[in-house]
């Protein structure tokens, strides 16, 4: 199974037990193989688990289809006594964030596509390479970009958006030569 762990590109220490094909897309299912994890508070390490769980995410799709990651995650006591934090989560970095529901490959991918085009334009695209996301997944995507403190812009991109319910509206301006947004969110008047 190395070589198919490979072509998904996970993480050292994570070990594919299965793929599944289902009509919607892949299930993979992915377990963690690292001998210790470090609390997050006291950055110890700690080999002793506690528990096991299953975590879903999205991932970006693969040969046209959505892939999804089931991962078995453990949970680990810590064994600093000074340390409030008793059980925690492993941590999984360079795969998702914590409480993340989808894969940060994905969620790079979104911002990639929604810096480019813009929230609709974004999701028809989207759907076009096999990633399902909606306006407003692209437009958040699109405002956690960090801001860039830059002179002139030359190429000036603009997006109206309503918030849920339609009643309160917002704009995002994009610089269309570095795909960042200017400001963020710029809130409009409310009607």
């Amino acid at each position: 199974m190395m070589k198919e762990a490979t072509l998904l590109a996970l993480s050292e220490g994570m070990e594919l037990d299965q793929i599944q094909i289902t009509e919607t897309g892949l299930v993979v299912s992915v377990i963690s193989t690292h001998p210790q994890s470090c609390c997050p508070l006291c950055l110890q390490p700690s080999s002793h688990i506690h528990s096991r769980y299953h975590r879903i995410l999205k991932d970006a799709p693969c040969v046209g289809r959505q892939l999804q990651l089931s991962l078995t995650v453990r949970k680990f006591f810590c064994r600093n006594p000074y340390c409030s934090q008793k059980v925690f989560t492993e941590r999984l970095k360079t795969l998702a964030e914590p409480w993340a529901r989808m894969t940060t490959r994905l969620k790079e991918q979104i911002t990639s596509i929604g810096l480019a085009t813009c929230g609709k334009g974004g999701v028809r695209l989207g759907n076009r390479l096999g990633i399902e996301t909606s306006r407003n997944t692209t437009l958040r995507r699109m405002m956690e970009v960090p801001d860039d403190a830059r002179g002139s812009v030359v190429y000036l991109g603009i997006d109206d958006f309503s918030f849920r319910g339609g009643y309160r509206f917002g704009t995002i301006l994009v610089d269309l030569e570095s795909h960042r947004p200017m400001r963020g969110l710029v809130p409009a008047v409310q009607s």
